[in-house]
């Protein structure tokens, strides 16, 4: 007759190494959640930046809005030119 001695399941991980998993596990986590709430703001920044960029820039020589026509003597006529 034999006793079987050894256990009946193997052995798992040490309270360390389980210790270190659940902390990667946690890092790996907070790395993909923070790029998922990051990419789009950096996706609207660079966005914005390119508009900034491609923009023509306003000369103070040109009209001073869409209604006067900045003292060229005519009148304003069409859409958006108000009662006159």
């Amino acid at each position: 007759m034999t006793v079987q001695t050894s256990a009946s399941r193997p052995a798992g991980k040490s309270v360390g190494a389980a210790s270190v998993g659940v902390l990667l596990t946690l890092v790996i986590f907070a790395v993909v959640f923070l790029a998922f709430l990051i990419a789009p703001l950096l996706a609207l920044l660079l966005a914005f930046v390119a508009y900034t960029v491609m923009r023509p820039r306003a000369h103070s020589t040109t009209s001073s809005g869409p209604g006067s026509p900045a003292g060229s003597g005519q009148a304003a006529s069409g859409f958006g030119a108000g009662a006159q």
